[in-house]
């Protein structure tokens, strides 16, 4: 109404209270206070435009994996998840709030959950675990609880970019009431067809949590580690056996419902034989594990595929499908023609999922989103860094140089990578990685003992967009190895040029796909290295020691170079080393 007494090209100062509620806003005023319109035409105008932007915050579940996500206008603009704001892994800092990424998306966007249009969460957080500041009737009034795995279907779907036909699975340990969902999507419009409802089911997430802790790794955290070491094993009849007991499959639904106490029982029966000591006996219960685990899978997806033949693409989340091995059997079914996972597929992607949930239902969200990128962090500046390096007496500093980057990594260091915002999920994609050259067998080894590290996994390698095709057999679904969630085979010529890269036993890698305009500079640095080596590809795997999250801070990188666990740390400034 403010318009109604303003002439043409005026700038009243009655306007400028509108100067920091949004980007629309601000885009608008530019508009308004620089053309010609009427200002009946104006006033219509930002009536439009303010009545239908929105920021939604998404809040995950209150159990584990806790974060926050932003989305402004439609626009997925942050996700983070709280383990990389705190240090520490989220498996030892449950049932907390997200306090620490709601402040960061205060810093970054002026946006609360005071604020803000309307809060998203991925279950309803039980009001007394609010924090006092924000158990108000003005904030419980916007929130909206989606359940946890509509936030995973969902939040899968609506970032795939998919076209057309496409089903949407979510699989994981347990949901508020549900194992698993299957919606039927296309062109944005999204039909539920089946629960996998809690009280009738079991469930193929659960076993891997089981066999996990009893391996001797902790459950929600090392389930990658039993992943890799099932390539070492063969299939045991008796184990299959063991676990059919526990687990089959009935028409899109995992039975049977006491199937945790049975497997519990049975693991013990096996422990007292000697299966989790032994390492021959220990890989061949990890790939009897696998391969029951694909066996069932098989029996949902044909069952899919047969009842609706037209829908070729698959979109996956949920914590079953961390499993890139599982995801790599997927796709080389020829059930679809594409498949894709979601970037966060475990619970840290419930914050995000919620968000579009909400986003979805006021219509800013049409149809799925093609994700160049996921880097929605945090970033740093150079006076952040200037700040943490002067407390250090024996670090030398060179100006960043691509060459000189390159070079390092082709020598055969171990060269930390701290650029750009922090990746959303598990995966580190080049802004928060360590890099080495993927040309040594022994690799594996050198990194697990200077990080202290114990995978069983092999590392995944960053490898230039031109040259994937090359390198392995990725014909489809290459998408989704943008954000590192799927293995592929190695081609036979590669597969001994770069064995630090590629699994031993079963010849697969876990490729992170580059694009030079997703990330330009990790890019260049990777195809430096290329015009020195001759290698289009170098081994990257996450910033951080063991136990800890991906790191997030100047600090934390600080930290991994003065203990030696780094040879250079390298920003977009400078490249440390120890004198």
């Amino acid at each position: 109404l403010i318009f109604a007494e303003t002439k043409p090209k005026q700038k009243p100062s009655s306007i400028r209270f509108l100067a920091n509620i949004g980007r629309k806003e601000e885009s608008l005023l530019r508009l308004l206070t620089t053309s010609t319109i009427g200002c009946t035409t104006a006033k219509k105008m930002y009536l439009t435009i303010l009545l239908t932007m929105s920021k939604i915050i998404g809040l995950p579940s209150s159990m584990h994996d806790a974060g926050s996500a932003l989305i402004i206008d439609g626009e997925v603009v942050f996700a983070m998840e709280e383990e990389k704001l705190t240090g520490i892994k989220a498996l030892y800092s449950q049932n907390i709030f997200p306090e620490k990424t709601l402040s960061l998306i205060k810093q970054k966007f002026d946006a609360d959950l005071h604020t803000c249009d309307h809060i998203a969460q991925g279950r309803l957080y039980t009001l007394d675990i609010l924090p006092k500041e924000y158990n108000t009737d003005h904030i419980k009034e916007k929130i909206q609880s989606f359940s946890h795995h509509q936030c995973h279907a969902m939040g899968a779907y609506f970032t795939s970019g998919m076209e057309g036909k496409v089903i949407s699975l979510s699989q994981d340990g347990a949901g508020t009431r549900s194992r698993g969902k299957i919606y039927l999507c296309e062109d944005g419009q999204t039909d539920l067809i089946h629960s996998q409802w809690l009280p009738a089911t079991s469930s193929l997430a659960g076993l891997w949590g089981v066999a996990t802790e009893r391996l001797g790794w902790a459950q929600l955290k090392d389930e990658g580690k039993v992943v890799g070491l099932a390539a070492h094993g063969k299939t045991n009849n008796l184990i299959y056996h063991y676990l059919s007991q526990c687990v089959y499959y009935e028409n899109m639904d995992f039975k049977e419902v006491g199937w945790e106490p049975k497997f519990r029982y049975i693991c013990n029966k096996l422990q007292r034989d000697g299966w989790f000591e032994e390492e021959e006996k220990r890989a061949d219960f990890a790939a009897t594990l696998q391969k029951f685990v694909e066996d069932n899978m098989i029996k949902l997806l044909f069952q899919l595929q047969q009842q609706y033949p037209d829908y070729r693409k698959l979109s996956l989340s949920g914590g079953l499908f961390a499993n890139v091995k599982l995801n790599q059997f997927i796709n080389d079914l020829n059930y679809f023609d594409e498949i894709y996972i979601h970037q966060a597929m475990g619970d840290s992607g419930l914050a995000l999922g919620a968000a579009i949930c909400k986003a979805v239902e006021l219509g800013e969200i049409k149809k799925p989103l093609k994700i160049d990128h996921v880097y929605w962090g945090e970033n740093f500046t150079e006076q952040h860094w200037a700040k943490e390096t002067q407390k250090h007496r024996n670090l030398t500093a060179e100006n960043f140089d691509i060459g000189r980057v390159a070079s390092l990594i082709d020598s055969g260091h171990i060269v930390g990578l701290f650029i750009g915002q922090t990746e959303y999920g598990p995966r580190a994609l080049g802004n928060r990685s360590i890099l080495v050259r993927p040309t040594d067998a022994e690799t594996h080894q050198k990194l697990n003992k200077r990080l202290d590290r114990t995978e069983t996994m092999p590392f995944a390698p960053s490898v230039l967009s031109e040259y994937a095709d090359e390198i392995f057999k990725c014909q489809k679904s290459k998408y989704a190895a943008e954000f590192m969630t799927i293995c592929y085979d190695t081609r036979d010529e590669w597969i001994d040029r770069i064995p630090a890269v590629v699994h031993r036993m079963d010849k697969s890698s876990r490729p992170h796909i580059v694009k030079k305009d997703t990330n330009p500079l990790y890019y260049h640095i990777i195809d430096e290295y290329r015009k020195i080596s001759g290698f289009p590809i170098v081994l990257n795997t996450s910033l951080n020691a063991h136990g800890d999250p991906i790191n997030n801070y100047p600090h934390q990188a600080m930290k991994l170079l003065l203990e030696g666990c780094l040879d250079y740390l390298v920003t977009e400034t400078n490249i440390y080393s120890l004198k």
